[in-house]
């Protein structure tokens, strides 16, 4: 027993014999970061209705804050983008069955959808001007459905799997009129509103009442966007549209992938219409459904990481087709959605036995770390920011007597922390830069990141593996004399984006990373 102990803590603290050097070139430059983000879907609006000033007021530190604690870590994490639901009024609606009610959201327009009330949705606008006061001042408004108003059903979901869109055929202009009135009120207000994007997972069925949803075929996405285009010049706005954050990143580079998966056996859409290869579809000129020529169109293209992570050899082959796929139609991408979702847990229950906050931070890495590297993703988002529970949120609300309306507790999840590795330290308009030498996804691997004036290189670096590991940041010579000081800050079992210390930088210096564990390091010029 005591053998068997004493080899337990030996691996535990083992180091491995020979430290990975991230070889660093801060001249090779690729992908300009945008934002990271994360979304006050769905139990943003009731948490800023009902929760306690102090509450929502740490919320919003937590998801905001760009400044430094007493003790050198991060008060929050920095997000740089806030997304916002444009809810499609069924909380408001009498009848509504939309189950957990805190999946029911409220839409600016009045009950009968003559005019607008924007006092409703006060609760999301709490987090709205939040956002800004903290320094988060750029938003992208999602919509998931139409406004009920506007629905073939009536309803903010389908009741039917038929893969249509729940819009009635008169209420194009009406829609896009609708996001771009939105878009100008708040622009008016004063907030940076650079997204409208309108169609969210187009090529689920959204036939059940568990959320608001409603699918859009390729030609329907093209309608919506023509019509939007001409109502955002119309207001002389600044906001881009943004396509289509597909479900999953095969679809956007795969018809195959869409039209052949079983669960749309049941579609009525002709394969040609079918929500799949967008990027040609979209952007190609010779494409029936092209729209690379509208001016508001941004030439970003967006999707969510769902399905495409259940192994080290499916993230990095889907991530390099999609790559491939965006580099022939010259846009960018921009991951806008991930959380951990149970199929996941699942296969981590069945390897290891066990799923814990660590394991879901990891993950996350991961996926941040191949979807920047691999795909040059100029951004990354989180789902939920807030949720009962928070099982997949970056934080847990737990509601008083389990009514989300009676307010409550709050807790930070380990996640929350993970993302501001990146979050709070790659701030817009950073560059990635070349960092060879440290890329295995089951131990160590590392990407860097420098800001417009090449005073600050960040460089996360995470640890995937039960045993520590060490690195070495290495700079050519003629690079590395001007940072003259390094610190670093670690998410882990035991740290929440703590700073861990500030001391001189010397190049190529061995540097320990603990056993599972997420650490940035930022090097910094003389002021």
């Amino acid at each position: 027993m005591k053998k068997t102990f004493l080899s337990t803590m030996a691996a535990m603290f083992a180091v491995a014999a020979f430290a990975a050097t991230a070889n660093i070139d801060t001249t090779k430059k690729f992908q300009t970061i945008d934002s990271f983000t994360a979304s006050d879907a769905w139990s943003g609006n009731f948490i800023g209705k009902f929760f306690d000033a102090d509450k929502k007021e740490q919320l919003a530190k937590w998801l905001f804050s760009q400044k430094f604690g007493e003790d050198g870590s991060p008060e929050g994490i920095g997000l740089s983008l806030w997304r916002v639901n444009l809810g499609g009024g069924t909380w408001e609606q009498e009848g509504a069955d939309i189950v957990p009610i805190q999946r029911r959201a409220e839409s600016f327009l009045t009950k009968d959808g003559t005019k607008y009330d924007w006092s409703k949705a006060a609760g999301q606008q709490y987090f709205i001007k939040k956002a800004k006061e903290y320094g988060c001042n750029a938003f992208l408004f999602f919509s998931n459905t139409p406004p009920v108003q506007m629905t073939l059903n009536g309803k903010g979901y389908k009741d039917t799997d038929d893969f249509l869109v729940n819009l009635r055929p008169d209420k194009f202009t009406a829609f896009a009129e609708y996001l771009a009135d939105c878009a100008k009120h708040f622009t008016d207000e004063g907030y940076n509103v650079r997204y409208i994007s309108p169609f969210n997972e187009p090529g689920w069925k959204w036939s059940t009442n568990a959320q608001e949803g409603t699918s859009w075929g390729n030609p329907d996405i093209k309608r919506v966007s023509v019509e939007l285009d001409r109502e955002i010049q119309k207001r002389g706005l600044n906001a881009k549209i943004f396509i289509c954050e597909a479900e999953r990143f095969e679809f956007l580079y795969d018809a195959d992938s869409y039209i052949k998966n079983p669960e749309r056996k049941s579609s009525k859409q002709r394969d040609a219409d079918k929500p799949c290869d967008q990027i040609r579809a979209f952007f190609s000129p010779d494409s029936k459904d092209y729209i690379g020529s509208l001016k508001t169109l941004s030439r970003k293209i967006g999707a969510h990481d769902y399905h495409t992570e259940k192994t080290n050899e499916q993230i990095v082959e889907v991530r390099e087709k999609l790559a491939e796929c965006v580099k022939k139609y010259n846009v960018e991408f921009l991951e806008s959605e991930w959380c951990m979702l149970p199929y996941i847990e699942n296969l981590y229950k069945k390897r290891d036995g066990k799923l814990g906050e660590m394991d879901k931070a990891l993950h996350m890495a991961k996926l941040i770390h191949t979807d920047l590297t691999t795909v040059n993703s100029c951004g990354w988002g989180y789902w939920k920011a807030f949720e009962i529970n928070g099982s997949h949120a970056l934080t847990g609300v737990f509601p008083k007597n389990g009514d989300i309306c009676q307010g409550g507790e709050i807790m930070a999840r380990k996640k929350l922390w993970a993302l501001g590795n990146y979050s709070f330290f790659i701030r817009p308009d950073y560059k990635r830069v070349a960092l060879e030498g440290v890329n295995d996804l089951d131990k160590v691997f590392a990407s860097a990141y420098i800001s417009p004036d090449g005073k600050k290189l960040v460089v996360v670096a995470v640890n995937a593996a039960k045993q520590a590991d060490e690195i070495k940041i290495a700079l050519p010579d003629a690079q590395s004399v001007q940072f003259k000081k390094i610190s670093q800050f670690r998410t882990s079992s035991s740290c929440d984006l703590a700073k861990i210390d500030e001391r001189e930088f010397a190049n190529a210096q061995t540097i320990k990373l603990p056993a599972r564990s997420i650490t940035t390091f930022v090097l910094e010029a003389d002021k």
